[in-house]
């Protein structure tokens, strides 16, 4: 028997027993592939804390056994994961040597199922997992705050658990509402043109991508909408030269967090002599991300994420608004957690 099929098969016999419905169901990942698994899955592992998010807004943690070995995943051990899922630390890790999944330490995991963050169809963790272990991988890929909102509806086919997926889409919408019932209906005049600098400086946002949409539902216009270079207008990540960058001119810089520049160093530093010129850096409207993990514009959170940039948009328009009670209203509805006391409700 093929080994995702005997893995299915004994899943869903378990369930069966504990009168747990299970079944094969087909669901579309990011990449436009069928992937056939099983509802719910028991035995998940997690290559990418943005889905992570998502599983622990809708899922069972107890569906989750394996995790990726790196920084970003473990940090979120001072995030509200542990309190939510209290084996949170335990859960095996999966190594990754360069860009490839170590399929040893993924077999050691047993997973009816893996979720990785991939950009093609040809991605060689996709075909390395499915053909040599027989494992099914959903392949997540945000190119828009739709996508952010689908996944939601995904993991709650992964996880069997619908009406909770509904539940937390209803939340994500009620607290976009924040922003948006205040943006949409900013004047085009009135909207800053926003450069968008991912860690490399000079990478930035595309116009078919998710940070462009959370951009504009945040008040603002990318930047890119502007550049003359169609392609690299329509690529998720284009990268610049400082000479286009210059003749973009932004009215507003926005930093996702980096640990090695601060916005100050855009707009003093000795490195960034070159920018002193560029509209935003003149009028002191450098920004910055400043907690990657609370403000995950790819996760439940990036409501959280869209309010946050809002306010330095249109710091005027939203001075009434409570940005800490926010958050933590937010978490208890989302994951029945305060922040960032990280005491259960």
């Amino acid at each position: 028997m093929h080994k995702r099929s005997a893995i299915t098969a004994f899943v869903c016999f378990v369930l069966a027993v504990s009168a747990v419905s299970c079944e094969e169901v087909t669901v579309r990942d990011d990449l436009g592939r069928d992937v056939t698994i099983s509802s719910p899955s028991e035995r998940i592992v997690f290559m990418m804390e943005n889905a992570l998010k998502t599983y622990y807004a809708v899922g069972d943690p107890k569906s989750i056994v394996a995790l990726k070995d790196d920084r970003w995943m473990r940090k979120l051990l001072d995030d509200i994961f542990p309190v939510i899922d209290p084996d949170f630390e335990k859960k095996l890790t999966i190594s990754v040597a360069g860009d490839r999944v170590d399929l040893e330490s993924l077999a050691r995991a047993n997973p009816d199922l893996v979720v990785l963050w991939a950009t093609t169809t040809e991605d060689v963790n996709i075909q390395a997992i499915e053909e040599t272990l027989g494992v099914p991988v959903f392949a997540i890929f945000v190119r828009s705050v739709e996508d952010v909102l689908h996944q939601v509806d995904t993991m709650g086919a992964i996880s069997g658990r619908t009406e909770r997926a509904a539940e937390v889409k209803r939340i994500m919408h009620d607290y976009m509402n924040i922003t948006t019932g205040v943006t949409s209906s900013i004047p085009e005049s009135e909207r800053p043109k926003v450069y968008w600098m991912w860690t490399d400086v000079l990478g930035t946002a595309g116009v078919k991508s998710g940070i462009n949409d959370i951009i504009e539902l945040a008040g603002g216009v990318n930047v890119m909408k502007f550049a003359e270079n169609e392609t690299a207008m329509a690529m998720e990540h284009p990268v610049l030269n400082l000479e286009t960058l210059i003749k973009l001119n932004p009215d507003v810089i926005y930093m996702w967090y980096n640990e090695n520049l601060d916005p100050e160093d855009i707009m003093t530093g000795e490195d960034f002599k070159g920018w002193k010129d560029i509209n935003a850096v003149k009028n002191g409207r450098v920004y910055e991300i400043r907690n990657p993990y609370l403000f995950d514009a790819f996760s439940p959170r990036m409501p959280l994420a869209l309010l946050h940039i809002a306010m330095d948009l249109h710091p005027d328009r939203f001075k009434d608004v409570d940005m800490n009670k926010t958050i933590d209203d937010f978490h208890v509805e989302m994951w029945g957690v305060h922040y960032p006391s990280m005491e259960r409700v």
